[in-house]
Protein backbone atom coordinates (compact mmCIF):
# COMPACT_ATOMS: atom_id res chain seq x y z
CA UNK A 1 0.00 0.00 0.00
CA UNK A 2 2.99 2.37 0.39
CA UNK A 3 3.01 2.68 -3.39
CA UNK A 4 -0.45 4.16 -3.51
CA UNK A 5 0.29 6.46 -0.55
CA UNK A 6 3.20 8.09 -2.37
CA UNK A 7 1.22 8.46 -5.57
CA UNK A 8 -1.81 10.30 -4.28
CA UNK A 9 -0.39 13.76 -3.47
CA UNK A 10 1.09 14.04 -6.96
CA UNK A 11 -2.23 12.96 -8.46
CA UNK A 12 -3.89 15.74 -6.48
CA UNK A 13 -1.36 18.21 -7.85
CA UNK A 14 -2.09 16.96 -11.34
CA UNK A 15 -5.82 17.44 -10.84
CA UNK A 16 -5.27 21.00 -9.54
CA UNK A 17 -3.62 22.04 -12.79
CA UNK A 18 -5.38 19.95 -15.42
CA UNK A 19 -8.05 17.51 -14.33
CA UNK A 20 -8.29 14.40 -16.49
CA UNK A 21 -5.75 15.88 -18.91
CA UNK A 22 -3.65 12.74 -19.30
CA UNK A 23 -4.62 9.22 -20.20
CA UNK A 24 -2.87 6.46 -18.31
CA UNK A 25 0.01 4.73 -20.08
CA UNK A 26 -0.17 1.07 -21.07
CA UNK A 27 2.74 -1.37 -20.84
CA UNK A 28 4.16 -0.64 -24.28
CA UNK A 29 4.06 3.11 -23.68
CA UNK A 30 5.72 2.64 -20.28
CA UNK A 31 8.52 0.55 -21.78
CA UNK A 32 8.97 3.08 -24.58
CA UNK A 33 9.10 6.18 -22.36
CA UNK A 34 10.89 4.98 -19.21
CA UNK A 35 14.33 3.61 -18.54
CA UNK A 36 13.21 2.81 -14.99
CA UNK A 37 10.00 2.61 -12.99
CA UNK A 38 10.65 1.89 -9.31
CA UNK A 39 7.61 1.56 -7.08
CA UNK A 40 9.56 1.99 -3.84
CA UNK A 41 13.01 3.53 -3.32
CA UNK A 42 16.27 4.05 -5.20
CA UNK A 43 19.63 3.99 -3.42
CA UNK A 44 22.24 4.83 -6.05
CA UNK A 45 25.95 5.46 -6.43
CA UNK A 46 25.81 5.37 -10.22
CA UNK A 47 24.11 6.77 -13.34
CA UNK A 48 20.65 6.06 -14.74
CA UNK A 49 20.69 7.35 -18.30
CA UNK A 50 17.02 7.61 -19.25
CA UNK A 51 13.70 8.80 -17.82
CA UNK A 52 12.73 7.48 -14.38
CA UNK A 53 9.59 7.44 -12.23
CA UNK A 54 10.02 6.61 -8.52
CA UNK A 55 7.13 5.91 -6.16
CA UNK A 56 9.20 6.33 -2.99
CA UNK A 57 12.45 8.16 -2.17
CA UNK A 58 15.68 8.69 -4.09
CA UNK A 59 19.07 8.83 -2.39
CA UNK A 60 22.08 9.45 -4.59
CA UNK A 61 22.69 8.88 -8.26
CA UNK A 62 22.84 10.86 -11.46
CA UNK A 63 19.90 10.89 -13.89
CA UNK A 64 19.11 11.63 -17.55
CA UNK A 65 22.35 11.32 -19.52
CA UNK A 66 20.83 10.83 -22.97
CA UNK A 67 18.16 12.40 -25.17
CA UNK A 68 14.79 11.05 -24.08
CA UNK A 69 11.83 9.71 -26.03
CA UNK A 70 8.84 12.03 -26.24
CA UNK A 71 6.72 12.06 -23.08
CA UNK A 72 4.64 14.34 -20.88
CA UNK A 73 6.74 13.17 -17.90
CA UNK A 74 9.77 15.04 -16.61
CA UNK A 75 13.20 13.45 -16.87
CA UNK A 76 12.86 12.38 -13.22
CA UNK A 77 9.64 12.06 -11.24
CA UNK A 78 9.90 11.28 -7.51
CA UNK A 79 6.76 10.83 -5.44
CA UNK A 80 8.68 10.93 -2.16
CA UNK A 81 11.87 12.83 -1.25
CA UNK A 82 15.17 13.22 -3.10
CA UNK A 83 18.64 13.76 -1.61
CA UNK A 84 22.27 13.76 -2.72
CA UNK A 85 21.41 13.43 -6.40
CA UNK A 86 21.83 15.22 -9.71
CA UNK A 87 19.53 15.48 -12.73
CA UNK A 88 21.37 16.49 -15.88
CA UNK A 89 18.48 17.34 -18.21
CA UNK A 90 14.72 17.29 -18.90
CA UNK A 91 13.75 18.61 -15.47
CA UNK A 92 12.22 17.00 -12.40
CA UNK A 93 8.99 16.76 -10.45
CA UNK A 94 9.56 16.09 -6.76
CA UNK A 95 6.40 15.52 -4.77
CA UNK A 96 8.21 15.58 -1.41
CA UNK A 97 11.33 17.41 -0.27
CA UNK A 98 14.59 18.11 -2.11
CA UNK A 99 17.90 18.09 -0.21
CA UNK A 100 21.46 18.51 -1.49
CA UNK A 101 20.36 17.95 -5.08
CA UNK A 102 20.89 19.81 -8.34
CA UNK A 103 18.86 19.88 -11.54
CA UNK A 104 21.08 21.10 -14.35
CA UNK A 105 18.56 21.36 -17.18
CA UNK A 106 14.82 21.69 -17.68
CA UNK A 107 12.12 22.97 -15.36
CA UNK A 108 11.80 21.70 -11.79
CA UNK A 109 8.85 21.55 -9.41
CA UNK A 110 9.37 20.72 -5.75
CA UNK A 111 5.98 20.35 -4.07
CA UNK A 112 7.53 20.08 -0.59
CA UNK A 113 10.53 21.94 0.85
CA UNK A 114 13.95 22.42 -0.76
CA UNK A 115 17.40 22.97 0.76
CA UNK A 116 21.00 22.98 -0.42
CA UNK A 117 20.73 22.69 -4.17
CA UNK A 118 20.97 24.28 -7.58
CA UNK A 119 18.05 24.59 -9.99
CA UNK A 120 19.69 25.68 -13.23
CA UNK A 121 16.43 25.85 -15.19
CA UNK A 122 13.17 27.49 -14.11
CA UNK A 123 12.34 26.29 -10.59
CA UNK A 124 9.19 26.23 -8.48
CA UNK A 125 9.22 25.31 -4.77
CA UNK A 126 5.83 25.11 -3.07
CA UNK A 127 7.21 24.92 0.46
CA UNK A 128 10.09 26.59 2.24
CA UNK A 129 13.48 26.88 0.55
CA UNK A 130 16.91 27.32 2.09
CA UNK A 131 20.25 27.64 0.28
CA UNK A 132 18.62 26.95 -3.07
CA UNK A 133 20.25 28.69 -6.03
CA UNK A 134 17.56 29.49 -8.60
CA UNK A 135 20.02 29.96 -11.44
CA UNK A 136 17.29 29.52 -14.05
CA UNK A 137 14.84 31.82 -12.30
CA UNK A 138 12.45 31.25 -9.39
CA UNK A 139 8.86 30.65 -10.43
CA UNK A 140 5.94 31.87 -8.32
CA UNK A 141 3.79 29.16 -9.93
CA UNK A 142 4.54 26.20 -12.22
CA UNK A 143 5.11 27.14 -15.84
CA UNK A 144 3.31 25.41 -18.71
CA UNK A 145 5.92 22.64 -18.98
CA UNK A 146 5.70 21.89 -15.27
CA UNK A 147 1.90 21.87 -15.35
CA UNK A 148 2.16 19.13 -17.99
CA UNK A 149 4.80 17.22 -16.03
CA UNK A 150 2.89 17.45 -12.74
CA UNK A 151 -0.35 16.35 -14.35
CA UNK A 152 1.38 13.35 -15.92
CA UNK A 153 3.23 12.40 -12.72
CA UNK A 154 0.29 10.66 -11.06
CA UNK A 155 -1.84 9.76 -14.06
CA UNK A 156 -0.79 6.09 -14.31
CA UNK A 157 -0.97 3.38 -11.66
CA UNK A 158 2.31 1.88 -12.79
CA UNK A 159 2.20 -0.99 -10.31
CA UNK A 160 -1.19 -2.17 -11.60
CA UNK A 161 -0.12 -1.80 -15.23
CA UNK A 162 3.18 -3.61 -14.87
CA UNK A 163 2.16 -6.31 -12.39
CA UNK A 164 -0.81 -7.24 -14.57
CA UNK A 165 1.50 -7.24 -17.60
CA UNK A 166 3.83 -9.61 -15.75
CA UNK A 167 0.91 -11.91 -14.98
CA UNK A 168 -0.14 -11.87 -18.62
CA UNK A 169 3.36 -12.65 -19.86
CA UNK A 170 3.81 -15.60 -17.51
CA UNK A 171 0.65 -17.20 -18.92
CA UNK A 172 1.96 -17.19 -22.51
CA UNK A 173 2.65 -20.57 -24.10
CA UNK A 174 6.29 -21.39 -24.58
CA UNK A 175 7.50 -21.71 -28.17
CA UNK A 176 11.29 -21.41 -27.69
CA UNK A 177 13.98 -23.36 -25.85
CA UNK A 178 17.13 -22.75 -23.89
CA UNK A 179 19.90 -25.32 -23.97
CA UNK A 180 23.05 -25.40 -21.90
CA UNK A 181 26.35 -27.09 -21.21
CA UNK A 182 28.40 -26.96 -18.05
CA UNK A 183 29.46 -23.40 -18.89
CA UNK A 184 27.13 -21.76 -21.42
CA UNK A 185 23.38 -21.33 -21.92
CA UNK A 186 22.02 -20.62 -25.40
CA UNK A 187 18.59 -19.04 -25.87
CA UNK A 188 17.28 -19.95 -29.34
CA UNK A 189 14.10 -18.08 -30.28
CA UNK A 190 11.31 -19.42 -32.48
CA UNK A 191 8.93 -16.58 -33.26
CA UNK A 192 5.20 -16.90 -33.88
CA UNK A 193 3.43 -15.02 -36.68
CA UNK A 194 3.57 -11.82 -34.59
CA UNK A 195 7.31 -12.08 -34.00
CA UNK A 196 6.83 -13.20 -30.37
CA UNK A 197 9.16 -15.77 -28.80
CA UNK A 198 8.49 -17.09 -25.29
CA UNK A 199 10.82 -19.07 -23.01
CA UNK A 200 9.12 -20.58 -19.94
CA UNK A 201 11.88 -21.76 -17.62
CA UNK A 202 11.06 -24.29 -14.93
CA UNK A 203 12.57 -23.56 -11.53
CA UNK A 204 15.10 -26.37 -11.96
CA UNK A 205 16.12 -25.15 -15.41
CA UNK A 206 16.32 -21.53 -14.29
CA UNK A 207 18.53 -22.42 -11.33
CA UNK A 208 20.86 -24.35 -13.62
CA UNK A 209 20.96 -21.66 -16.33
CA UNK A 210 21.27 -18.60 -14.07
CA UNK A 211 24.28 -20.12 -12.35
CA UNK A 212 26.27 -20.52 -15.58
CA UNK A 213 29.13 -18.30 -16.71
CA UNK A 214 28.03 -17.45 -20.28
CA UNK A 215 24.81 -16.54 -22.12
CA UNK A 216 24.32 -16.56 -25.86
CA UNK A 217 21.23 -15.50 -27.82
CA UNK A 218 19.98 -16.59 -31.25
CA UNK A 219 16.85 -14.51 -31.78
CA UNK A 220 16.29 -15.39 -35.45
CA UNK A 221 13.18 -13.48 -36.63
CA UNK A 222 11.82 -12.75 -33.14
CA UNK A 223 11.00 -9.09 -32.54
CA UNK A 224 9.69 -9.52 -28.98
CA UNK A 225 11.25 -12.07 -26.62
CA UNK A 226 9.87 -12.98 -23.19
CA UNK A 227 11.88 -15.08 -20.74
CA UNK A 228 9.68 -16.20 -17.82
CA UNK A 229 11.00 -17.45 -14.48
CA UNK A 230 9.16 -18.03 -11.20
CA UNK A 231 12.25 -18.13 -8.95
CA UNK A 232 12.04 -15.98 -5.83
CA UNK A 233 15.77 -15.27 -5.50
CA UNK A 234 17.67 -14.65 -8.72
CA UNK A 235 21.45 -14.31 -8.92
CA UNK A 236 23.02 -13.93 -12.39
CA UNK A 237 26.67 -13.18 -13.15
CA UNK A 238 26.96 -14.56 -16.67
CA UNK A 239 28.93 -13.00 -19.51
CA UNK A 240 26.64 -11.97 -22.38
CA UNK A 241 28.67 -13.20 -25.32
CA UNK A 242 29.49 -11.26 -28.48
CA UNK A 243 28.03 -7.93 -27.39
CA UNK A 244 24.64 -9.57 -26.94
CA UNK A 245 23.77 -7.46 -23.89
CA UNK A 246 23.46 -4.41 -26.14
CA UNK A 247 22.05 -6.37 -29.08
CA UNK A 248 19.05 -7.72 -27.16
CA UNK A 249 18.49 -4.62 -25.01
CA UNK A 250 15.54 -3.30 -27.00
CA UNK A 251 13.33 -6.36 -27.37
CA UNK A 252 14.02 -8.95 -24.63
CA UNK A 253 11.97 -8.94 -21.40
CA UNK A 254 13.09 -10.95 -18.39
CA UNK A 255 9.82 -11.54 -16.55
CA UNK A 256 10.78 -12.49 -12.99
CA UNK A 257 7.18 -12.62 -11.84
CA UNK A 258 7.72 -14.21 -8.40
CA UNK A 259 11.06 -12.60 -7.60
CA UNK A 260 11.78 -10.97 -4.27
CA UNK A 261 15.48 -10.32 -4.98
CA UNK A 262 17.38 -9.96 -8.24
CA UNK A 263 21.17 -9.65 -8.00
CA UNK A 264 23.23 -9.00 -11.12
CA UNK A 265 26.99 -9.36 -10.86
CA UNK A 266 28.00 -8.54 -14.43
CA UNK A 267 26.78 -6.58 -17.43
CA UNK A 268 23.21 -7.58 -18.22
CA UNK A 269 21.07 -7.17 -21.33
CA UNK A 270 17.31 -6.75 -21.75
CA UNK A 271 14.50 -5.23 -19.71
CA UNK A 272 13.84 -6.57 -16.22
CA UNK A 273 10.22 -6.84 -15.09
CA UNK A 274 10.12 -7.83 -11.41
CA UNK A 275 7.35 -5.81 -9.82
CA UNK A 276 7.82 -7.12 -6.27
CA UNK A 277 11.61 -7.48 -6.20
CA UNK A 278 14.58 -5.50 -4.94
CA UNK A 279 17.08 -5.29 -7.78
CA UNK A 280 20.79 -4.86 -7.05
CA UNK A 281 23.14 -4.38 -9.99
CA UNK A 282 26.91 -4.39 -9.57
CA UNK A 283 27.58 -3.75 -13.26
CA UNK A 284 25.86 -2.03 -16.17
CA UNK A 285 22.35 -2.94 -17.33
CA UNK A 286 21.66 -2.48 -21.04
CA UNK A 287 17.89 -1.99 -20.99
CA UNK A 288 15.03 -0.94 -18.74
CA UNK A 289 14.14 -1.92 -15.18
CA UNK A 290 10.68 -2.12 -13.57
CA UNK A 291 11.05 -3.19 -9.96
CA UNK A 292 9.93 -2.59 -6.38
CA UNK A 293 13.24 -1.20 -5.09
CA UNK A 294 16.57 -0.47 -6.75
CA UNK A 295 20.03 -0.64 -5.19
CA UNK A 296 22.09 0.74 -8.04
CA UNK A 297 25.83 0.16 -8.14
CA UNK A 298 26.29 0.06 -11.93
CA UNK A 299 24.95 2.20 -14.74
CA UNK A 300 21.54 1.60 -16.35
CA UNK A 301 21.52 2.49 -20.03
CA UNK A 302 18.48 3.57 -21.99
CA UNK A 303 17.64 1.69 -25.20
CA UNK A 304 14.63 2.26 -27.41
CA UNK A 305 12.10 -0.51 -26.75
CA UNK A 306 11.27 -2.08 -30.11
CA UNK A 307 9.14 -5.00 -28.95
CA UNK A 308 5.36 -5.25 -28.79
CA UNK A 309 3.92 -6.43 -25.47
CA UNK A 310 0.48 -8.05 -25.55
CA UNK A 311 -1.42 -5.53 -23.42
CA UNK A 312 -4.71 -5.45 -21.55
CA UNK A 313 -6.84 -2.46 -20.64
CA UNK A 314 -5.17 0.15 -18.46
CA UNK A 315 -6.59 -0.03 -14.89
CA UNK A 316 -8.94 2.78 -13.92
CA UNK A 317 -8.40 4.62 -10.62
CA UNK A 318 -10.31 3.04 -7.75
CA UNK A 319 -13.13 4.91 -6.00
CA UNK A 320 -10.98 4.93 -2.83
CA UNK A 321 -8.13 6.55 -4.71
CA UNK A 322 -10.50 9.12 -6.14
CA UNK A 323 -11.75 9.96 -2.65
CA UNK A 324 -8.21 10.53 -1.44
CA UNK A 325 -7.54 12.50 -4.59
CA UNK A 326 -10.20 14.98 -3.57
CA UNK A 327 -8.76 15.29 -0.08
CA UNK A 328 -5.26 15.73 -1.43
CA UNK A 329 -6.46 18.37 -3.86
CA UNK A 330 -7.85 20.47 -1.03
CA UNK A 331 -4.55 20.22 0.85
CA UNK A 332 -2.53 21.14 -2.21
CA UNK A 333 -4.70 24.16 -2.95
CA UNK A 334 -4.40 25.32 0.66
CA UNK A 335 -0.62 25.01 0.50
CA UNK A 336 -0.54 27.19 -2.63
CA UNK A 337 -2.61 29.89 -0.88
CA UNK A 338 -0.40 29.90 2.21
Amino acid sequence: MFIRAFMLPAIAAAAFFSASAHAALDANQTFQQFNAVVFGNIDSTSNLHGRAWVGGNVNGGEYVHRPLPTSDYAGLTVQGNISNARVLAQGAVINGNLTNTSVNGGSTAVLGNASNGHLNGPGYVAGANSDIFFNGGQLSAPNTQLETNIAAAGSTDFYSVLSSTSDNLKSLDSNSNATWTTQKATFTATADSNGLAVFNLSDADAMAIFGLGEFDFILNSATTVVINSSLKDIDISANFLGGSAQRIAGNVIWNFYNAETVDLGRQFGGSILAADATLTNWADIEGNVYVSNLIQRGQIHQYAFTGNIPVTAVPEPSSYAMLLLGLGLLGFAARRRA
